[in-house]
C-alpha cells in the first residue's frame, strides 16, 4: 500500500504539470543543443538549450534558459533570460530580467532592467526607459537610463548619464568617466570614500560608509551556526528519505536521468529553467482570479515537491560523477545518491555561490526529469498503437 500511494503521489504532481507543458507547447517553444531562431514569432515564446541565437522578432513575451544565448531580434513585451553568457542586441519594448556570469545589453529597454550576475555590461547606445536595478559584481554603464540605478555590485563604473537619482551599495567603488552625468542624487555605500567632479551630478553626493567585514574566523563562527547546521542535517536527513523511496521504486528512472543529464546537459538545463518560468507564470496568473487560486496553491504545492525530488536526482548524477561502480546495486545506487546529496549541502552552505550552484544542478535535473517522463509516454502510447 505504501508504494502504491507513492506512486499515486508523483503521478499526480506529473499530471499537474502536463497541463502547463501543453500550454507552454501551445504558445511557441523550441529547444536544442545549438538553437537558431530566424522565422518571426507572432506570440509568446520560449526556448531552452546549449546555444541559442534569436534573430527574428517576437510580438510577445520571451521566456530562454541556457549557456549562451544572443538576441539579435526585437522583443515586443517582456525578456526573461538565465544563461552562462547574454548578450541582447535587439530592442525590447518591456522589461528584461537577466541572470548570468556574464550579461551584455546593447539594445534599448522600454522598461526596467533588471540584472544579476558576475559582470554586466550596458553600450554605449543602449537606453533604458525606466530604471535599471543591479546585483552583480561588476558593472559598466554607458548607456542611458531615464530614471533610476539602484542595488549594488562589486565595482560600478558610469559612463552614461542617469535622469534621475543613483542609490548603491558597493564593496569597492563606484566610479564616474569624464562622459558621465547625473541629473538626481548621487547616494551610495562604501568602505572608501569615492573621488567626484560635482558638476557632474545635478543634486547632492552622500556617502555613507560601511563597517568593515569581521574577520574570517568570526565570519565562519557567526555563519555555521548551531541551528542553521541543524536545518542543513533536517534537510538532508529529508532528501534521503526521499531518495531512499525512488531508490526502491523506480532505480531505473534514476539511471535514465542520470544518462540524460550527462548526455544532454544544457538542453536539460534550459528546459528545467523554462518549464519553472512556465509554471510560476501560470500560478500568477490562476492567482489572479478567485477560482484559479486553489489551482495555484496546488500547482505551488506541485511545483515544490518536483524540485525536492530533482535535486534527488541532481544528487544521484553529482554521486554518478565520482563513484562508477561495475555492477549497479540498489544499495551502490543509494550511496551514490547520498554522497551526492552531501556535496550538494556542502555546496549550498557556501556564501554567495553556493545557492546559485545547487539551483542550476536542480535545474539540470528537473529538465531530465521531463524529458525522461516525456519519452517514457511517448513508449507507452506506442505500446498502445501495437
Amino acid at each position: 500500500m505504501k508504494k502504491i500511494a507513492c506512486i499515486i503521489v508523483l503521478s499526480l504532481c506529473l499530471t499537474a504539470f502536463l497541463g502547463i507543458f501543453q500550454t507552454a507547447f501551445a504558445v511557441e517553444f523550441l529547444s536544442g543543443e545549438e538553437l537558431f531562431v530566424e522565422d518571426a514569432i507572432n506570440d509568446d515564446a520560449y526556448m531552452g538549450g546549449g546555444v541559442i541565437t534569436v534573430e527574428s522578432d517576437v510580438a510577445g513575451d520571451l521566456y530562454l534558459g541556457g549557456g549562451s544565448i544572443t538576441i539579435n531580434g526585437n522583443i515586443e513585451g517582456d525578456l526573461v533570460v538565465g544563461a552562462g553568457q547574454i548578450v541582447v542586441n535587439g530592442n525590447v519594448k518591456d522589461d528584461v530580467r537577466a541572470a548570468g556570469g556574464s550579461v551584455f545589453v546593447n539594445g534599448n529597454v522600454g522598461d526596467d532592467l533588471i540584472v544579476t550576475g558576475g559582470q554586466f555590461n550596458l553600450g554605449s547606445e543602449a537606453l533604458v526607459g525606466g530604471s535599471l536595478i543591479l546585483g552583480t559584481g561588476y558593472a559598466n554603464i554607458l548607456g542611458t537610463i531615464n530614471e533610476d540605478i539602484k542595488g549594488g555590485g562589486g565595482k560600478i563604473v558610469l559612463g552614461g548619464t542617469v535622469y534621475r537619482d543613483i542609490e548603491v551599495e558597493v564593496g569597492e567603488n563606484i566610479s564616474l568617466t569624464k562622459d558621465a552625468r547625473i541629473n538626481g542624487n548621487l547616494v551610495y555605500s562604501s568602505l572608501v570614500e569615492g573621488k567626484f567632479d560635482e558638476t557632474q551630478v545635478g543634486g547632492f553626493i552622500e556617502f555613507n560608509k560601511q563597517k568593515p567585514e569581521k574577520d574570517f574566523g568570526g565570519q565562519i563562527e557567526n555563519f555555521f551556526t548551531r541551528w542553521y547546521l541543524l536545518f542543513e542535517l533536517v534537510h538532508y536527513a529529508s532528501l534521503m528519505l526521499i531518495a531512499l523511496v525512488l531508490v526502491l521504486l523506480i532505480p531505473a528512472g534514476i539511471l535514465g536521468i542520470n544518462k540524460i543529464t550527462k548526455t544532454h546537459p544544457w538542453k536539460s538545463l534550459g528546459l528545467g529553467f523554462v518549464i519553472s518560468v512556465c509554471t510560476i507564470a501560470a500560478m500568477i496568473i490562476l492567482a489572479i482570479t478567485i477560482i484559479g487560486l486553489p489551482l495555484a496553491g496546488i500547482l505551488l504545492g506541485a511545483l515544490i515537491i518536483s524540485w525536492c525530488i530533482a535535486k534527488v536526482y541532481a544528487a544521484a548524477f553529482i554521486g554518478s560523477l565520482l563513484i562508477k561502480p561495475k555492477k549497479m546495486t540498489k544499495m551502490k545506487l543509494f550511496g551514490i545518491t547520498a554522497l551526492g546529496g552531501f556535496i550538494l549541502m556542502v555546496i549550498g552552505i557556501v556564501p554567495f555561490i553556493g545557492w546559485l550552484i545547487v539551483l542550476l544542478a536542480v535545474m539540470m535535473a528537473f529538465g531530465a526529469l521531463v524529458w525522461y517522463k516525456k519519452d517514457l509516454y511517448h513508449k507507452l502510447d506506442l505500446q498502445k498503437l501495437d
